[in-house]
C-alpha cells in the first residue's frame, strides 16, 4: 500500500498535468488564427475580436500596439493572451451593441466552461480511460520500423544477458517508451506516468493500489470503470505483427525456419541520444572551443565520429508528427543515431624504395602532404596579398608549424619503408649515399663510417627539400627566392637532427 502523502500527491500530479493541458489549449484558442468549418468561424479569438475593434471605433494605432505587445517574463502565456483579450475590449465602449462582438464574448465564455468542465479529473478520466487500450509500454516499438505500422510493441522484462552483445536489459534502468496506435491518445500514457517518490500511477495500477482516485470522487463504480479501462495500456497479451513489419527468416537446420520479427528498442535509442545531447552543453562546447583555439582544456572533448541521423518521421509544413510513432521518439525530433560500424581501416604496408631514386620519396610526399602544402601556400599568399612582413614571431611561427608538418610526413614514409625492408637494404638500393643513411642513419659499414665524417649528407637532403618545397608552392605568384630556400633548408636540417637521434638511439 502506497501512504496517504503519496497518493495525495499522485492525485495533485494527476490535477496539475489537467490544468497544465487546459491552460495550453485556452492560450492556443485565444491566440491562433480563426479556423472556417461549414460557414461558421471558431478559434481565433485575439484576432477576430481586433477585427471587430477596428470596425467599431477609429482605434486602430491603440489596436496594432495590443497586436505588437510582448509577453513580460513573469507572465504565463495564458495570462498574456487572456490580458490581450481584456485589453481590446477596454477599447469598446461600456454600451456597445454589435451582434458579431456578443455572439463572440458568448462563444469564449462557454468554450472556457466546457473546458474547465472536461478538464476535471473525474470528467477527463470518465472520457479517457477507455482510451487506454490505444496504449502500450514498451521497449521495443513496432511503429520504429514503420510509422504507418500496427503491428504490437514490446516490453522487453527479460533478463538473461551476453557482454558480447549490446541489449536494452543491459542498461540497469531503461527508459520506458509510450506506443500508441492513435497518437490522440497519448494524453492518457502522461498520466499514466505522473509519479512521486519512485510511485507512479502505472505502478499503482498493477499492484492494484488506486487510493488516490479517492480523492476525485466517492463512486467506487466510477472508480473501478477508470482502473479497467487503464489497465488495458499493461495487461494484454494480444500480440500481432503487420504487412509494414520486417521479417527475417532464421534457419535452424534440415529446411526448418524461426521467422522473427525484428524490432527497434527506443530504449536503447534513448540512452544513445541521452549519450550524444550531453556532448553539446555548455561544459563540452567551450572545451571544444579551446581545442579548436589550440588551447588548453581540463574537461575531455567526446564526439562519435561518422554518426549517422536516421528520420523516423518528418515535419510536415508547420506540423510535427513524431507523436505518431512514440512518446520518446518526439524527444529525438523524429530521429534516429546509428553509429558507424565501419571495420577497422587498414594500414597499407609501406613503399619499398630498394629499386628507385630520391625522386620517388618527394613524389610520394607530395600526395602525402598535399593538404599540408595547400595550407602554407594559402597562408604565405595571404601575407603577400595583405602585404604582411613573414618575419613577424607569430607569423614566422605559424609558417614553421606548416613546414615542420611537412617534414614530418617525410619521416613518417621513411620510418613506414623501413617496415618492410630487412636490415641494411639500403647497401643494395639505388639511392644516393645522402639518402641511404637518411632511411637507415644507423649504419655502420666503412662507407656510411666516411660519409657521416664528412658531414655533407644532411645538406644535401636539406637543400634538395628546399628546392622540391619551393616547387610545390606558386613559386611565380609568391617570389619564392634564395631566402625561402635557406628558410626551408634549415628548417629541415634542424628536424633531421632530431630525427637521426631518435633512430640512432632506438637501434
Amino acid at each position: 500500500m502506497i501512504s496517504k502523502q503519496t497518493s495525495q500527491a499522485l492525485a495533485k500530479g494527476i490535477e496539475v498535468y489537467l490544468a497544465m493541458r487546459r491552460d495550453k489549449k485556452h492560450e492556443d484558442y485565444l491566440k491562433s488564427k480563426p479556423q472556417k468549418k461549414k460557414n461558421v468561424v471558431s478559434k481565433g479569438i485575439n484576432i477576430r475580436l481586433a477585427s471587430i475593434v477596428k470596425r467599431l471605433t477609429d482605434k486602430s494605432e491603440a489596436v496594432k500596439l495590443i497586436e505588437k505587445a510582448k509577453k513580460a517574463k513573469d507572465q504565463t502565456a495564458l495570462v498574456f493572451q487572456q490580458q490581450k483579450y481584456h485589453n481590446f475590449l477596454e477599447l469598446l465602449d461600456a454600451d456597445v451593441v454589435d451582434t458579431e462582438l456578443s455572439e463572440l464574448k458568448a462563444e469564449n465564455l462557454q468554450f472556457v466552461s466546457e473546458l474547465e468542465a472536461q478538464h476535471k479529473p473525474a470528467n477527463w478520466l470518465d472520457e479517457w480511460a477507455i482510451k487506454a487500450k490505444d496504449i502500450s509500454f514498451a521497449t521495443h516499438v513496432a511503429k520504429l520500423t514503420h510509422s504507418s505500422s500496427k503491428g504490437s510493441s514490446i516490453l522487453d522484462s527479460s533478463l538473461s544477458s551476453d557482454k558480447r552483445y549490446l541489449t536494452t536489459n543491459l542498461l540497469g534502468d531503461p527508459e520506458i517508451d509510450t506506443a500508441s496506435s492513435n497518437a490522440a491518445s497519448l494524453p492518457v500514457a502522461d498520466i499514466l506516468k505522473v509519479e512521486h517518490n519512485g510511485f507512479s500511477v502505472l505502478d499503482c495500477l498493477k499492484a492494484e493500489d488506486v487510493s488516490f482516485f479517492a480523492e476525485f470522487t466517492d463512486d467506487k463504480e466510477q472508480i473501478a470503470k477508470w482502473v479497467q479501462g487503464l489497465k488495458q495500456a499493461y495487461d494484454s497479451d494480444i500480440k500481432q505483427s503487420y504487412f509494414l513489419s520486417k521479417q527475417v527468416f532464421f534457419p535452424l537446420g534440415d529446411q526448418n525456419y524461426h521467422l522473427l520479427l525484428p524490432l527497434t528498442s527506443s530504449s536503447l535509442a534513448q540512452a544513445l541520444h541521452n549519450e550524444h545531447k550531453q556532448y553539446f552543453e555548455d561544459e563540452q562546447s567551450l572545451a571544444r572551443q579551446q581545442r579548436n583555439n589550440g588551447k588548453f582544456s581540463a574537461t575531455p572533448v567526446v564526439s562519435y565520429p561518422n554518426k549517422a541521423k536516421y528520420a523516423v518521421t518528418r515535419s510536415k509544413g508547420n506540423v510535427t508528427v513524431h507523436l505518431n510513432v512514440s512518446g520518446l521518439n518526439k524527444e529525438r525530433n523524429g530521429f534516429l543515431y546509428l553509429l558507424s560500424s565501419q571495420p577497422p581501416g587498414w594500414q597499407s604496408k609501406g613503399k619499398s624504395y630498394c629499386g628507385l631514386d630520391y625522386k620517388a620519396l618527394y613524389k610520394a610526399l607530395s600526395f602525402l602532404s598535399k593538404n599540408e602544402l595547400r595550407d602554407l601556400n594559402k597562408y604565405l599568399k595571404l601575407l603577400k596579398n595583405r602585404e604582411l612582413s613573414d618575419s613577424q614571431p607569430a607569423r614566422a611561427a605559424a609558417i614553421t608549424k606548416k613546414v615542420q608538418a611537412i617534414i614530418h610526413a617525410l619521416f613518417d614514409e621513411v620510418m613506414l619503408a623501413n617496415t618492410v625492408e630487412e636490415t641494411n637494404w639500403t647497401k643494395a638500393s639505388k639511392l644516393t649515399l645522402p639518402y641511404q643513411l637518411l632511411f637507415e642513419p644507423y649504419r655502420d659499414d666503412e662507407q656510411a663510417t666516411a660519409e657521416k665524417l664528412a658531414g655533407k649528407w644532411q645538406t644535401v637532403i636539406s637543400k634538395d627539400f628546399a628546392r622540391w618545397l619551393n616547387k610545390q608552392l606558386d613559386e611565380r605568384q609568391l617570389k619564392l627566392g634564395t631566402i625561402h630556400l635557406e628558410l626551408w633548408a634549415k628548417l629541415f636540417s634542424q628536424e633531421l637532427r632530431s630525427f637521426i637521434a631518435i633512430q640512432e638511439v632506438s637501434k
